[in-house]
């Protein structure tokens, strides 16, 4: 890595854990109301039986003129079966690296700065992960060229980012221009940016292959659930498909951020088994979307108390957030999903900073997540010796 002469090496853990995934905006359609589940000794219907989260780690691993961090990611995803209250793995999960960089950005500085720095030596350091990767670009994520099936399915993959503009599919406009080349920290923004976007894709191709192989079962996944626009020229999928998908998948939000503020100026005062709902679709936020269309899926959304804290009642401490797709206007199972998603209550976690907020087998998942991970040691001698 030191006979670079574009990159001064460097190696250091930036991010660890799961991205904020409460970030979407969502625009509110209105019909927020507090209901409250009076049948409560009444078990739901359906009970939830395959669990998805996933998990990351952002390292800096070098830094070129004049001050631009180049990152590498590690992201994971595990899916895991309860079957005769016990958990199993399901032998779905996978993980994915992910190398980080404003190249076009880049190559434009190059172009026009005096400095004895060939974009070449850039393209041979990305050809050295050929030795030890199989290795795409983030354009080919597009079906119609390899797909998000096809490399998400393979193992041993590193996928090379630019985040110089916004998109993955479809470039947008500029994130990083040549004057943020010296901002490291805005770099490491639309990185993280980045990585939890891809990773969101990571989950939809793991739950995508979960509704093949156990297509009765309810999934509840750690997160918010990806929008058709998102994931339609990922995966190939049409409307139809994303709907049928999705219909018996709940997002879980521990941590909820976006939420209308009717609902935040009262949250604080909900009691066991009440809660609010309302219904909202995504804004357009420029990421591959084609048409006005697009955006149509309505989302249900309800907010309310997993678990108490013991004499901090008027404290948010365990306040969730629910995502289910709306579809069928005719029917409504929000408050049987309710009553499945605090069935989940018990036993806790042994991660006692989210003992109030995280379901028991959502945590154990990402525990496999984290172990399918590889150690810093390994990814720190991979790097020195291909970036050499």
């Amino acid at each position: 890595m030191a006979r670079n002469s574009w990159l001064i090496p460097y190696f250091a853990l930036e991010e660890e854990g799961k991205p904020l995934y409460d970030q979407a905006e969502f625009c509110n359609e209105g019909n927020i109301s507090k209901e409250e589940i009076a049948d409560q000794d009444i078990p739901p219907p359906f009970s939830f039986n395959i669990f998805i989260d996933g998990t990351m780690r952002l390292y800096n691993v070098g830094t070129a003129i004049p001050y631009t961090p180049l990152f590498l990611a590690v992201v994971s995803v595990a899916v895991l079966r309860r079957k005769s209250r016990r958990l199993f793995h399901t032998g779905i999960s996978n993980s994915l690296t992910l190398l980080l960089f404003p190249f076009e950005t880049y190559r434009e500085y190059l172009q026009t700065e005096n400095i004895k720095v060939s974009y070449a030596d850039i393209e041979r350091s990305i050809n050295n992960f050929r030795r030890k990767f199989v290795v795409f670009k983030e354009q080919d994520l597009d079906y119609r060229r390899v797909g998000g099936r096809e490399i998400f399915r393979s193992r041993n993959v590193l996928l090379v980012c630019d985040t110089s503009k916004r998109g993955i599919v479809q470039k947008d406009y500029s994130l990083i221009s040549k004057e943020d080349l010296n901002n490291p920290k805005k770099i490491k923004e639309a990185a993280t940016a980045r990585v939890r976007y891809i990773m969101g894709l990571l989950e939809f191709s793991c739950l995508l292959s979960a509704s093949d192989r156990f297509s009765d079962s309810y999934i509840l996944k750690d997160g918010l659930i990806e929008r058709y626009s998102r994931v339609k020229n990922i995966f190939g999928i049409d409307r139809q498909t994303y709907q049928d998908l999705l219909k018996n998948v709940v997002g879980f939000i521990k941590y909820p951020r976006k939420i209308p503020p009717e609902v935040m100026a009262n949250m604080l005062h909900l009691e066991d088994f009440e809660y609010y709902r309302w219904v909202g679709k995504p804004e357009d936020d420029g990421e591959d979307s084609s048409s006005p269309s697009d955006m149509d899926e309505l989302f249900n959304f309800a907010l309310l108390r997993f678990r108490r804290l013991p004499r901090f009642s008027d404290a948010p401490v365990g306040i969730v957030k629910l995502q289910t797709l709306k579809t069928d206007p005719t029917t409504d199972n929000l408050k049987d999903i309710i009553k499945a998603v605090l069935q989940e209550r018990y036993p806790l976690p042994s991660n006692h900073r989210r003992i109030y907020s995280e379901p028991y087998p959502i945590s154990e998942a990402e525990k496999v997540a984290k172990a399918q991970l590889p150690s810093e040691a390994k990814l720190r001698g991979l790097v020195y010796a291909l970036m050499g």
